[in-house]
Formats: C-alpha cells, structure tokens, sequence
C-alpha cells in the first residue's frame, strides 16, 4: 500500500528513465524543432550582418570620398615674399587653408619636386611688377587635387589681381581623364583574390593547405597577368610599364588571397567580415584612388600609406606616370603585407591542425 507521503507514480511512467530535470525547459525540443529552426537564425545574423557591412560601406565611401577638402596639399614656391604674398595669401583663403607650402629657389627644383611627387603643385612667381604666377599643376599626382584647385586658383588670382597662367606638367590619358585606372585596377585584383579564395573554401574542400597555397599563388600571378593585360594592352587606360604593373597586381592578390585564407583558417564561415572591412571599407576608401590622399579626413589619409591598397594604387601611379620617384615606402608596405598574410596563414594552418580548405 502506497504511503499518503510518498508521491504517486504514474503508471505510464518508465523506471528506468531518469526524473525530468526542474531547471530545464519543459517540454524539451525535439531535434527536429532545432534543426527547422537554426537555418532561420542563421539566416537572420547573416542578414543583419549584411545590412551592417552595408552601411559601413555607405558611411565611409560618402563621409570619406563624398566631400573633398584641401587638407594637406603641398606645395611648392618659386619667388620672393614681396611677389607671392597677396595671390598666396589669397590661394590659402580660397583653398581653406589647406596648403603646405615649401620654398624652392628655381623653376627647375620645383619641377623635379613634382616628377618626385614630393609636393601636388608648384607656383612661380615673375616680378613683382609684372604681378603675375606660373602654376605648374600634376594632374595625375591626384586629379581630385587638380579639381578642387580649379576653384581656388581663379578666385586667388582675382583676389590678388594677379595674372594666372597653369600648365599641366603630367597630363592624364584621354582614356582615363578621371584618373581612375589605377583604383579600378586594384579593386579587380582584390575581389578576384578574396572572392575567388572564399570560393575555393565552399566548392572545393577538402583541400590541403600545400595545393592551396598552388592554386591561390597560381591565380596571383595568371589573374593579375590577364588584369594589366586589358588594362593597357585592350584599354590603354593606364601607362604602367608591363612587367611593373604585373608585379605589383601580383603581390595586391596575394595578399588579399592570404588574408582571406587565413581569416577563414581562423574564425571559419565568418572570414568575409575582416576582410570586407580591410579591404572594401577602410582600404579602398583610404587607397587615393577616387580622392587624394591630401583631400581625405583622418584617419583614411593615415590609412592610405599603411594599407597594401593605397600602396597598390600608388605604385601602379608612381610607375605609369612618375618613373623619377621613389618607390620604396608603398613597396615596403605591400611587400609587407604580403609576406606576413602568407606567414600567418601558414602558422595559422599548422598551430590549429586545419587549413582555409579543410572540412569544417
């Protein structure tokens, strides 16, 4: 007989399965429930994911390239202070007190300052009787440079009274007049690179890290041999010397190719986040292709010499147009970049025993 104490068992009740849990959800799921419904909240982050990376985008392609401004613009004098005081005066009034300006003592040394690209622009000043200025102005150091000084430079010389005379010392292609050639070009190898490796990842796994660092070195170098191929071979848009341009696509799509290997190495199907954020948001915004690195806010002028994009569009700039300049900060720097995306990926693959190809 069952004491009026002791809890009376159901008779459906198992003896051998254990009691339900109190702290438990109760009923719990059944397995099927949470298979129907992780895709759904996947697909949910995904989305949210998606609308962030968007804006992102949005917000700094605007904020960013949406209002050029004289920020840093250097340049280079030529003349006395009696002679360039009033029209520079009035140049950095127009220009908002933009400008960084570096006396130089003859034509000639101003000139070479531009084929160095070590100033945007140089102004020569004759006498100061004949109250006139020389603007020696490098369309293809920054054609955004060159359009805000459109403005400026009338609106200097009839403030000053001064006659105004400009010559284009580096004159862009009539193919590419915008000057944007160089950024197109590195946008092309870096989603060829990061898209064609997050491909790789979802249609052909497993694949060991030996044969995918072959096929992603052999896209490198064949991606970015058929890129400067149309660009100056079909298009003839950019002047690059060939096997300049070759090298320097090539080391643009290793690097954009290792570090989205080694993101996926890293932290998975989630790999597409940083590398959409260095590369797309900060790095092609940043990179002086659209807008100048002179004309941009901080911290996108700082990030335009520290990301491989901005030394990628650089290099491709400096070689088609200033073969006098040096080469070695941007190719330091995307060397750099290159060499420490293919390291950590393969440090990466060892440490955690798995590689960007292997099965999840």
């Amino acid at each position: 007989m069952t004491s009026p104490m002791q809890p009376r068992q159901s008779a459906a009740a198992d003896p051998g399965e254990p009691e339900p849990d109190p702290n438990r959800d109760w009923p719990p799921l059944h397995p099927r429930h949470l298979a129907t419904h992780a895709p759904y909240r996947r697909a949910l982050v995904i989305v949210l994911i998606g609308f962030a990376m968007g804006s992102l985008f949005v917000f700094s392609y605007i904020d960013a390239l949406g209002r050029p401004v004289a920020r840093r613009i250097t340049t280079a004098v030529v003349g006395s202070a009696p002679e360039r005081g009033p029209f520079v005066s009035a140049l950095e009034t127009a220009a908002s007190k933009g400008l960084i300006l570096r006396s130089y003592p003859t034509r000639r040394a101003a000139q070479r300052a531009i084929d160095r690209q070590e100033v945007y622009l140089a102004l020569v000043f004759g006498a100061s009787s004949t109250r006139s200025v020389t603007v020696l102005l490098s369309s293809a150091s920054g054609p955004s440079v060159a359009r805000v000084l459109s403005t400026a430079l009338p609106q200097a010389a009839n403030s000053a009274r001064t006659a105004l005379a400009i010559r284009d010392t580096h004159p862009l292609p009539s193919q590419d007049p915008s000057g944007l050639a160089s950024f197109y070009l590195t946008i092309g190898a870096t989603i060829l690179g990061f898209v064609t490796t997050f491909q790789l990842r979802a249609n052909a796994r497993p694949l060991p890290l030996p044969p995918w660092l072959a096929f992603t070195g052999g896209l490198a170098v064949i991606g970015s041999l058929v890129l400067v191929s149309v660009v100056k071979g079909v298009l003839h848009a950019l002047p690059v010397p060939f096997f300049e341009g070759w090298g320097v696509l090539a080391l643009q799509m290793i690097t954009a190719t290792a570090v989205a290997a080694a993101m996926a190495t890293l932290i998975g199907r989630w790999a597409i986040i940083p590398t959409w954020l260095l590369f797309v948001v900060l790095g092609n915004t940043s990179s002086g292709g659209a807008v100048a690195p002179a004309l941009l806010p901080q911290p996108f002028s700082f990030l335009s010499r520290a990301l491989p994009s901005g030394a990628t569009v650089g290099l491709l700039r400096t070689a088609a147009y200033f073969p006098a300049a040096m080469w070695t900060e941007p190719l330091l720097v995307l060397g750099g970049w290159a060499l420490v995306a293919v390291t950590g990926l393969i440090v990466a693959s060892r440490l955690l025993g798995r590689g960007p190809g292997s099965l999840p």
